[in-house]
């Protein structure tokens, strides 16, 4: 196990030990040289894919429009 930080120093140093723990590392912080907390990296979490155009940069919405009359005589009206 790491070296254990005490409270006192994890709280004077606490911006350094987020940039340590955003590398990669696991900071064990606590009391006596008794681990009572960790700081750890946090898991990576991935935007899911919503909508079935979300991928398309460039959609024509007028193209589908005009692919139905009714719809693209309401849209132009407004």
């Amino acid at each position: 196990m790491n070296k254990v930080i005490n409270i006192y120093e994890a709280k004077t140093n606490f911006s350094k030990l987020v940039k340590k723990a955003q590398a990669g590392e696991t900071i064990y912080v606590g009391a006596y040289g008794q681990p009572q907390a960790i700081i750890a990296p946090a898991p990576q979490v991935k935007k899911p894919n919503i909508g079935v155009w979300k991928h398309k940069k460039n959609i024509d919405y007028k193209a589908l429009l005009q692919s139905d009359d009714e719809i693209a005589d309401w849209v132009e009206s407004d």
